[in-house]
């Protein structure tokens, strides 16, 4: 275990305050998962929640200014209530927060924070779902505004896909690079639209019965995911005839994320399962069902998949992350319900950096939650607990 953690070590000095000496204390007594004596393979790193954990520091002529004038403290930009988050190297994170019409980035780099899509024609009036596409442009679900919007690297509006005329509630976006496809979300539509990345609808995925139409626009009815468990906010909007529980149909998918091989996987959340498709949008496997054991779901929230393309989904009611193999067997399961490390409330996005950690949005506690995949020590065995 030692290089891997000490790999492991090396790259969280960037993350958690106080830097290398925050690393070297946790390695004293690492929260890991599975606990010893089993081979630990998940390991917790830290917390982000503010401009305050980047090291962020007033200047100290500022602060002398501030106090010789009695002048107000800046402000610190902080999460509340995020539901999904981003990062592809680690060094930027960007969160879609519960209280702002913006996406929040925490840079580390530059120990800040930064307010993102303001100047997106007609504002971002409900983000959610974040995705990228390897080359540092960020895909962001608008589901107010019925659209996908993507932000440039320095965070300026590029363009927007979908509309009223094609689009009702989309939650969440995946981008194959690779392949040049774009994956929309659409919970009221029931489906995952696919576009290519200057926005042509080049297909859909789920029960095609029925389409947008002349449905009235959403409003505050949207589904949240705030609601009980079991139970999803109904819309004058929701295409009722496209909802199915078979093979390749949705019900309320809320997240998706695509592997390595290209492999798209959707959270579908009130079927209580994950379905897998391949780049064609052919039905691969369905991971999970309805229940209270590990392998099946009673919330599965947001979906995201590592380098060795291991399946990651957080279970809202679980307030934990399940991890599968790509076969969709299930490995192991860490976090539990809490406000303490390691612990969430209500887990919903999921992210995982090019050095396999992995971001958690914890909705209740404010924060992001990240753990490492502790890699080089051989494969996970499956569990038979299913």
């Amino acid at each position: 275990m030692r290089p891997s953690f000490t790999r492991a070590a090396c790259l969280l000095a960037a993350v958690l305050p106080g830097g290398i000496h925050s690393v070297l204390a946790q390695q004293v007594h690492p929260l890991v998962w599975p606990a010893p004596p089993d081979q630990p393979r998940i390991s917790y790193v830290g917390s982000l929640s503010s401009e305050a954990d980047l090291g962020k520091r007033t200047p100290f002529l500022k602060r002398l200014a501030r106090a010789l004038t009695g002048g107000r403290r800046e402000a610190i930009l902080r999460l509340e209530r995020p539901f999904d988050l981003y990062t592809r190297d680690g060094k930027r994170v960007y969160f879609t927060n519960g209280t702002l019409g913006a996406v929040m980035l925490l840079d580390r780099q530059a120990k800040k924070g930064l307010l993102l899509g303001t100047d997106v024609p007609g504002g971002l009036r409900k983000p959610m779902g974040l995705g990228g596409d390897g080359h540092d442009s960020l895909y962001v679900a608008d589901a107010g505004n019925r659209r996908v919007v993507v932000l440039g690297p320095d965070g300026h509006f590029i363009r927007a896909i979908g509309g009223a005329g094609l689009l009702l509630n989309p939650v969440d976006v995946a981008v194959d690079a690779a392949a040049g496809r774009v994956y929309v979300v659409d919970s009221y539509l029931h489906q995952v639209l696919v576009f290519d990345p200057l926005g042509t609808l080049l297909g859909r995925i789920g029960k095609q019965a029925g389409s947008v139409g002349d449905r009235p626009a959403l409003e505050t009815t949207t589904a949240t995911p705030d609601s009980a468990p079991g139970h999803v906010a109904a819309s004058p909007s929701d295409v009722w005839e496209n909802r199915g529980g078979g093979v390749g149909e949705f019900r309320y998918p809320v997240s998706a994320a695509v592997g390595p091989e290209g492999t798209l996987y959707v959270s579908d959340q009130m079927n209580f399962r994950v379905q897998a498709f391949s780049r064609d949008g052919q039905h691969l496997r369905t991971i999970g069902r309805l229940g209270d054991r590990p392998g099946t779901f009673t919330r599965p929230k947001g979906v995201a998949v590592d380098s060795e393309g291991h399946l990651y989904v957080a279970d809202g009611a679980f307030n934990n992350v399940q991890m599968f193999d790509g076969e969709g067997r299930l490995l192991m399961a860490f976090g539990s319900l809490g406000v303490g490390p390691g612990q969430h409330w209500l887990p919903l996005g999921l992210t995982i950096d090019e050095q396999n950690c992995i971001y958690v949005a914890d909705r209740y506690n404010n924060r992001a939650q990240i753990y490492q995949y502790i890699t080089a020590v051989g494969p996970i065995e499956p569990t038979q607990a299913q």
